[in-house]
């Protein structure tokens, strides 16, 4: 076997050995399976350069059928394996990260770099004219245009919305009418999970032509509008003033940027409302959308905008009365027990920021009452390293004091006013004779009192954690009770 023969042999020998390495060869570290990859191209070059087989240049020993054709061979899988390396090289040094991440981009690279390889292999190895290859790729390309042209138009969609990225796998957005999680985004379309669980599939054309509304983005800052319909009869200040009472009850609303509540829409048979709030993710947006609508019926209810006219129901009985009714503890009373009660409360007005309930421990049992919000807002707070850190925000018909009323039995709380707070108090003089009279409204009482302590959260409860053991709770309660009211049975 002559010198020509070995290095034939050998560009072959050295090609086994790459495409093993391409195929087989699995590495964890990229960087070490490119390294392979690159050394055994060097080694096929030196081999085809030492023999004479210059991919550059028409293939050698053109007397020689066999061999000429086995060189053209060698010499075209050269230029392949070269632009093998080049996009595996290339692709990190000159694409930006961001599309270096894009599987379109990517794609259109090596597609770009491997067509430049196959005109270039053409010319130089077979000798054939590429400027008639080329007139009539160009030919053939516009016939294939044409017949896939509402494919291409999805790929160079695809291409714009890769270059502008006005989303990213993972993000939540809405493509027109359609809402959802982006799950892929390759050359043709667009995949979002719907909120039903669905994949949909939309087409890029239609995408780069939509409306695109990135959820995601900013990352901590997410808008939510709710709009309310009211009757033109009630006044939109008034109407804008509880919506406004909503808002700063809700949870989980952020303070920056400020929510806001305006009259939108004016007709005949109805004024339109919105309302329009931040929350930090769109996972909360469910939650705080039931939340605003919840606290808004609340605080209109407590103005009378939305009900019949008149300030008593049909059963006759007062708001104040009403108020009382919705104390679960207080179920077990009878009509007459509650119009009782409810001509001892007393009404008590406040302006936001003033201190209206503190009570801790050791509070004397002449200060024991339930504090009742009959409108308005009020922050919940208790001591805490020093300072006061915020519960919860009460809103008309939220209460405190159920514990210290019942028991006499309460831990460090403080309400204070957020906005014009109106509040209704019950002494425990008022409950004094009823509990007296009446042990199985005693027992009742105690038995609801003991149910909300086991649903509220640890910072929610009113009763200090050294009284809450599960095997003496009830008894501390109740003899609680008993000192209390003067109940001797």
């Amino acid at each position: 076997m002559n010198l020509f023969d070995k290095g034939i042999a050998l560009g072959v020998g050295v090609l086994l050995l790459y495409i093993f390495a391409w195929r087989f060869y699995r590495a964890d570290d990229s960087r070490l399976r490119l390294g392979v990859r690159i050394a055994l191209f060097l080694a096929l070059s030196y081999v085809l350069w030492a023999t004479g087989m210059i991919p550059f240049h028409v293939a050698p020993w053109t007397d020689d059928p066999s061999l000429h054709l086995l060189a053209q061979v060698l010499e075209l899988l050269w230029w392949l394996q070269a632009a093998q390396v080049t996009t595996a090289l290339a692709g990190g040094a000159f694409l930006p990260s961001r599309m270096n991440r894009a599987r379109l981009f990517q794609d259109v690279f090596r597609a770009l770099i491997f067509l430049a390889a196959f005109v270039a292999a053409i010319g130089y190895v077979l000798d054939l004219p590429v400027k008639g290859l080329l007139a009539t790729s160009g030919v053939l390309a516009l016939i294939i245009g044409l017949a896939v042209q509402s494919t291409l138009s999805d790929v160079f969609s695809g291409v714009v919305l890769n270059a502008t990225q006005p989303f990213r796998i993972g993000d939540s957005v809405a493509i027109g009418d359609i809402q959802g999680e982006v799950i892929e985004s390759n050359w043709r379309a667009t995949t979002l999970l719907n909120g039903q669980g669905n994949f949909v599939v939309v087409p890029n054309s239609l995408a780069a032509k939509a409306s695109i509304v990135n959820q995601s983005l900013p990352p901590r800052m997410h808008g939510l509008e709710v709009a309310i319909r009211l009757s033109p009869r009630f006044r939109p200040a008034a109407v804008i003033a509880s919506l406004n009472d909503a808002v700063i009850s809700t949870a989980g609303i952020l303070a920056s940027p400020k929510a806001s509540v305006s009259a939108t829409t004016v007709r005949r048979k109805y004024i339109e409302y919105t309302i329009l709030v931040y929350v930090a993710s769109s996972a909360e947006k469910t939650q705080a959308r039931n939340e605003i609508i919840d606290q808004a019926y609340r605080h209109l209810k407590t103005h009378g905008i939305g009900l019949r006219r008149g300030a008593k129901g049909a059963s006759g009985m007062s708001s104040q009365e009403r108020l009382l009714r919705d104390v679960e503890m207080f179920h077990a009373l009878t009509d007459e027990q509650f119009s009782l009660l409810a001509e001892a409360l007393v009404s008590q007005h406040f302006s936001p920021g003033q201190l209206i309930y503190q009570v801790d421990v050791l509070c004397p049992d002449e200060r024991r009452a339930l504090y009742i919000v009959a409108s308005g807002v009020a922050a919940l707070e208790s001591p805490h390293d020093g300072k006061n850190v915020e519960l919860r925000r009460l809103s008309p018909g939220d209460s405190i004091g159920r514990a210290g009323i019942l028991t006499g039995i309460s831990r460090p709380i403080i309400l204070r006013a957020v906005s014009k707070v109106s509040i209704v108090l019950l002494h425990k003089d008022a409950l004094t004779p009823i509990l007296q009279q009446n042990p199985e409204v005693a027992k009742s009482m105690l038995e609801s009192l003991m149910t909300y302590e086991a649903k509220a959260a640890q910072l929610l409860s009113e009763v200090p954690v050294s009284e809450r053991g599960p095997e003496d709770v009830l008894h501390r309660l109740l003899s609680g009770m008993r000192r209390l009211h003067g109940i001797k049975h």
